[in-house]
C-alpha cells in the first residue's frame, strides 16, 4: 500500500504556478506603496506574488484578498534567523565554521556523496572525524596523525583522508535544504521573497493588495510665461526598484502621509519552558546499546556503586524560524462580491475623475495618472499629472535685507492641489530661473524668487514711529500689577528705485509685522495663510523715485508696575490721547511720584542709618579706652551718648523700615489708579 501511495502522489502533476500580474499601484508620500494584484487562479493552482528582499512582513501585515470563489491559503516560506538556521541544519558555531573537519562532523549519522581527488564516489552515513596514526614520523620522532572522515555505507567502512576530500554532499534533500537555508541565511545579499497564492476548489478571479515600502514620489513643475497664456505643466517623478517591470499599471499618487511601521511577523516565534530532569531514573537511549552495559554483562570493567544514570536534557537553542511553509489561513468567499472584479478591491474608496485625474479621500489628495504606466524593472519615469492654464506675474521682490530678485507670483486658480517640488520658470521663449515651491492648495498665493533683478537698483531703510496712547488701563493681580498701553505705532519704509527698463515694474516689499497693513505709499498684497505679507508698489519705466511705504498696526504694551517712573508717565501724557486716559496716567503719576518720594526718603534713611553706625563705632572705641584710663566721669558721658545713638539707630531703621513698604505697597497694589476706571480709545 506505501508503494502504492508513493506512485500516486510521484504520478500526480505539480501545480500550475504563475505570477499575479500587478494591476493598480497607489504610491505615498512617505515611502509606503499600495500594490494591488489581480488575476485567475484556478482550482489546485497556485500564483505567485514577487516581493523584494525584506517585504514580506510589511505585505503580511496589509494583506487583504477578495476572491468570489474563496481562496485555500496564502503560502510564504519565513526567513530563519542565522542562528536557528544553524542550529536546524546541525552545523557547528560560526567560528568553527570554517575547519572542513568540523562541518564534516556536524553530518555525523547522515548519508552523504565523497567525492575524492582520485577514485569512484564513496558513498554511505558519517560516523566520525577521527584522527588516525600514520606509519610516519616526524623529525623528532613523533609519530604522524591524519584527520579521516570514516563512512558506513553498502561496502563497510571506509576511511576517507580530510586532505583527499574534494566535496561531500548530503543525499537527503531535508539535510540539504536544511544546509542551503543556513548557508542563505547568513548571505550578504538578501534572497528574494514571495506569497503563494493557492486556489481554492472553485477557482477563479483573485485581487489581492498589500502595503510595502517604495520609493517617495516627488513632483518637478514647468512654468511657462507666454505672451498671451501661462501654463503650468506638473510631472511626479516615479521609480520601479523592483525587478518586475509594470505592464499596464494604473499608477496613482497620494499626498498624504498614512502611518506605516516594521514589524517582524514572518518569521517564527517560540516561548521558553522550563527545561526539567526525569528524577525516575529513565535514559534516553536503550541501556543495552550502551558500551558500559554490555560490558558489566560480560563482567568486564569494575562497575560497582555505579546506578543507572541519566543523560540529561539537551538545551533548547536560541532564535526563531522553522522549514517549511507558514500560512495566512483560509479566505472566506466574499459575500455579495460579484465574480467579475472590474474595479480594485477598495470598492468604497474614491473614483479617480476624468479627464483631470483628480479626486479627494479625506485628507488625501489622489493624482491618478491617466494613462496605464509601462516601466521596466529598475527603471524610473515622469509622469505628467498637471497641464493647464493658471494665473502668475512676473514680480520684483525686495526682501527684508534689501535684496533684489527676479520673483514670479503665482496664484493656484486649478483646483487641484499642488504638491511641493521645484519649478522651472520660462518666460518670453526663454529660460528664466528656479526655484521651489511647497504645498499649495486652490486658490492660495506664492511668490517665488528664481533670480537676480540686475535692472532694478533699490535702497531701503525702515524706522518705527511709536503712536499715541489710544486705550490705558491697570491689570494682573495684586502684587503683580502692570500698566497696559494699546497704542497704533507707525512703520515707515523709505525705498528709493532707480529702474533700467522700459517696462513697468511691480515690486513687492517683503515686511515682518504680521498684525500690521500698509496705509500709504502702495498697496497690501493678497497673501495666503502662513506665508510672508508683501507690500505692492508699482515703479515707472526707467525712473529714479523714492516711495514711503506706511504701515500701521495696533501694539499693546505692558508695563510692569516696578519699572514705572513719573518721567515715564510724564512723557506719555505729553502726547494727544483721549481724556478718560488721561486722567488714568494723571493718577498713576500722582501715586508713583508718592512711591518715588518714598524710595528717594528710604535712600536718605540708608545714608543717616550708615552715618550713626560709624559714630557707635567711634563711640565703642572711645569708651574702651577711657575705661582703660579710669576716667569716670568721660566714661559717663561716652555711655550717655551711646545709648542716645541706638535710640536713634533704632527710630531710623524703624522708619526706613516703613516707608520701605510704603513705597512697596503703592507700586503692588495701585489702589487708586485701578480704582478710577480705564481710558476708552479715542
Amino acid at each position: 500500500m506505501h508503494a502504492l501511495l508513493a506512485l500516486a502522489l510521484a504520478a500526480a502533476p505539480p501545480p500550475l504556478q504563475s505570477r499575479l500580474p500587478l494591476k493598480t499601484l497607489v504610491l505615498y508620500e512617505n515611502g509606503v506603496g499600495y500594490f494591488e494584484r489581480r488575476g485567475p487562479v484556478t482550482a489546485g493552482s497556485v500564483a505567485e506574488i514577487p516581493l523584494e528582499p525584506g517585504q514580506l512582513d510589511d505585505a503580511l501585515k496589509s494583506l487583504v484578498v477578495v476572491s468570489a470563489q474563496g481562496v485555500a491559503s496564502v503560502e510564504f516560506a519565513p526567513p530563519l534567523s542565522a542562528e536557528a538556521a544553524r542550529a536546524m541544519a546541525g552545523l557547528p558555531e560560526r567560528d568553527q565554521q570554517a575547519s572542513l573537519g568540523n562541518l564534516c562532523r556536524s553530518l555525523t549519522g547522515v548519508e552523504v556523496e565523497i567525492r575524492r581527488q582520485a577514485g569512484p564516489l564513496v558513498k554511505g552515513r558519517v560516523i566520525q572525524v577521527s584522527e588516525e596514526t600514520l606509519a610516519l614520523k616526524d623529525k623528532d620522532g613523533t609519530p604522524v596523525t591524519e584527520a579521516t572522515l570514516l563512512v558506513f555505507g553498502e561496502a563497510g567502512l571506509a576511511q576517507v583522508p580530510l586532505r583527499l576530500i574534494e566535496a561531500v554532499r548530503p543525499v537527503g534533500s531535508q539535510v540539504a535544504l536544511a544546509w542551503s537555508r543556513a548557508v542563505g541565511s547568513t548571505a550578504l545579499q538578501p534572497e528574494r521573497e514571495r506569497l503563494v497564492v493557492r486556489g481554492a476548489s472553485g477557482g477563479g478571479p483573485v485581487a489581492v493588495g498589500y502595503t510595502t515600502e517604495a520609493p517617495v514620489w516627488r513632483t518637478t513643475y514647468r512654468l511657462v510665461m507666454g505672451k498671451k497664456q501661462t501654463r503650468l505643466q506638473g510631472f511626479a517623478l516615479v521609480h520601479n526598484d523592483s525587478d518586475e517591470a509594470w505592464d499596464q499599471v494604473k499608477v496613482t499618487l497620494a499626498s498624504g502621509h498614512p502611518t506605516s511601521f516594521l514589524f517582524p511577523l514572518a518569521g517564527p516565534r517560540y516561548g521558553r519552558r522550563e527545561m526539567m530532569t526525569p528524577q525516575d531514573g529513565l535514559d534516553t537511549a536503550p541501556q543495552l546499546a550502551t558500551r558500559e552495559a554490555r560490558e558489566h554483562l560480560r563482567g568486564e570493567g569494575d562497575w560497582a556503586g555505579v546506578s543507572g544514570g541519566v543523560l540529561g536534557s539537551s538545551g533548547m537553542g536560541s532564535g526563531s524560524g522553522s522549514l517549511g511553509s507558514g500560512s495566512i489561513g483560509t479566505v472566506g468567499r466574499g459575500a455579495g462580491v460579484g465574480a467579475g472584479l472590474s474595479s480594485t478591491i477598495l470598492e468604497d474608496g474614491p473614483t479617480p475623475l476624468e479627464p483631470a485625474a483628480v479626486s479627494e479621500a479625506g485628507d488625501l489628495f489622489l493624482y491618478s495618472v491617466k494613462e496605464p504606466v509601462v516601466l521596466g524593472a529598475r527603471k524610473s519615469a515622469l509622469l505628467p499629472i498637471i497641464d493647464g492654464a493658471t494665473k502668475a506675474e512676473r514680480v520684483t521682490l525686495l526682501d527684508g535685507e534689501g535684496r533684489v530678485f527676479t520673483a514670479v507670483r503665482l496664484e493656484n486658480t486649478t483646483r487641484l492641489t499642488l504638491e511641493g517640488g521645484t519649478i522651472a520658470v520660462y518666460a518670453d521663449g526663454a529660460y528664466s530661473g528656479e526655484t521651489q515651491v511647497d504645498r499649495v492648495k486652490p486658490g492660495e498665493v506664492r511668490v517665488l524668487r528664481h533670480g537676480e533683478d540686475l535692472d532694478l537698483e533699490v535702497s531701503r531703510s525702515s524706522s518705527r514711529e511709536e503712536g499715541s496712547p489710544r486705550r490705558v488701563r491697570v491689570v494682573g493681580t495684586e502684587g503683580n500689577r502692570l500698566l497696559e498701553l494699546t497704542r497704533v505705532d507707525r512703520l515707515v519704509h523709505r525705498v528709493d528705485f532707480t529702474s533700467r527698463t522700459d517696462v513697468p515694474r511691480a515690486v513687492l516689499v517683503e515686511l515682518s509685522e504680521e498684525k500690521y497693513r500698509v496705509v500709504s505709499g502702495g498697496e497690501e498684497d493678497v497673501r495666503s495663510p502662513g506665508q510672508p505679507r508683501f507690500g505692492r508698489i508699482l515703479v515707472a519705466p526707467k525712473a529714479s523715485e523714492t516711495v514711503e511705504l506706511v504701515e500701521e498696526g495696533a501694539v499693546v504694551e505692558r508695563i510692569p508696575a516696578a519699572q514705572l517712573s513719573s518721567a515715564r508717565l510724564a512723557g506719555l501724557l505729553a502726547r494727544p490721547m483721549p481724556e478718560e486716559a488721561k486722567a488714568l496716567l494723571t493718577s498713576l503719576k500722582a501715586e508713583i511720584g508718592r512711591a518715588e518720594a518714598a524710595q528717594a526718603r528710604v535712600a536718605q534713611l540708608d545714608t543717616r542709618v550708615r552715618e550713626i553706625e560709624s559714630d557707635l563705632a567711634r563711640t565703642r572705641e572711645n569708651l574702651a579706652a577711657v575705661g582703660k584710663a579710669g576716667a569716670a566721669d568721660a566714661a559717663k558721658k561716652l555711655g550717655e551718648k551711646l545709648l542716645a545713638l541706638e535710640e536713634t539707630l533704632l527710630a531710623v531703621r524703624r522708619e526706613r523700615e516703613v516707608t520701605a513698604q510704603t513705597s512697596a505697597q503703592i507700586r503692588k497694589t495701585l489702589v487708586m489708579s485701578a480704582g478710577r476706571g480705564e481710558g476708552k480709545p479715542g
